[in-house]
């Protein structure tokens, strides 16, 4: 893959939203196999930890051709083990090398990962610079409007591009204000101008004609949240009408994590995806009491089946 990458790909660009505990493998072919033209980024990966070989993360980020393209997201600040974690990620077949400095978990945060690199450009653009130098892989960061409000946005952004970035991808909320409050894509409408390379909006974007009503100027747009049991937010149909007919992508989701997982994990990971699913279906709660103790695919098998059986009656 080259650096043009995201200069030479269609427009607008539209993805899902790289989400630690959502978008593993099964859920990113999930969200592919509805729309085969989106691009999707894993969930963030340690960059020290996957440097030191850590099988564990290397499963982690484990993914399936058909997900391609795909993105490694890797958070951490040190250059060193960036230059080594974009190593394996090279030799895993990866399209590109994503580097998270959005998340603002506490955790992440304490230690000077994720959205703090936000408030030290200088370091952020030393680990942009590391990782670029070291691949011919397209480079891309994951970034927030910035600590409490959005200033300072666009010489960031320009230094990290100058760095290396060959594409930026924004979340239009702060570390102060993370979720729950309106995004606020004109900073972003203002930064687009500055920029020579792709600029990806993201934050509370609940559909494809959502994406395309808030895009301005912008180049593509990420969903996140609003995939949550609803892969169909990528098809411009929308999502089925009936359980029946979204039968056929929830079993292969939990396909996709037994294969991936294991029977055991992938039963016990698919539970909540199973409680977005049935999310506005009529009785859900009483099906929700089943699926949240679901041990195996029969026994997945089994619920969705009486939940179709039941809706043929009501209707």
């Amino acid at each position: 893959m080259t650096k043009d990458f995201w200069k030479n790909i269609a427009k607008p660009i539209i993805g899902l939203a790289p989400m630690d505990g959502y978008s593993d493998s099964a859920f990113r072919r999930v969200c592919r196999a509805v729309n085969p033209n989106i691009v999707t980024v894993t969930e963030f990966t340690s960059a020290d930890g996957l440097s030191y070989g850590a099988e564990r993360l290397r499963q982690k980020l484990a993914f399936h051709p058909s997900e391609q393209p795909v993105f490694a997201q890797i958070f951490g600040k040190n250059t060193e083990t960036f230059i080594r974690a974009t190593k394996v990620c090279e030799d895993m077949g990866f399209t590109g090398i994503d580097i998270n400095m959005g998340c603002p978990a506490k955790k992440v945060v304490k230690s000077e990962h994720g959205v703090a690199l936000r408030k030290n450009t200088d370091a952020a653009c030393r680990l942009v610079e590391a990782v670029a130098s070291n691949t011919n892989l397209p480079v891309s960061v994951k970034t927030r409007l910035g600590w409490s409000d959005a200033s300072g946005l666009i010489p960031f952004s320009k230094a990290i591009q100058n760095a290396g970035a060959d594409m930026l991808c924004l979340h239009a909320r702060t570390y102060m204000e993370p979720y729950n409050v309106p995004a606020q894509f004109e900073h972003l409408y203002a930064l687009k101008p500055e920029l020579d390379i792709p600029l990806i909006i993201n934050g509370g974007i609940t559909s494809l004609h959502d994406g395309y009503q808030k895009l301005g100027n912008c180049d593509g747009f990420y969903i996140g949240q609003a995939s949550f049991g609803n892969p169909w937010v990528f098809s411009e149909a929308g999502a089925p009408a009936s359980f029946a007919e979204k039968l056929p992508i929830i079993l292969k989701h939990t396909e996709w994590l037994i294969e991936h997982k294991g029977e055991i994990v992938g039963t016990r990971e698919i539970r909540k995806h199973l409680l977005q699913y049935v999310k506005g279906i009529h009785n859900a709660k009483q099906f929700r009491n089943q699926l949240v103790h679901v041990k195996t695919y029969a026994d997945v098998r089994a619920v969705c089946d009486t939940i179709c059986n039941y809706e043929v009656t009501v209707s």
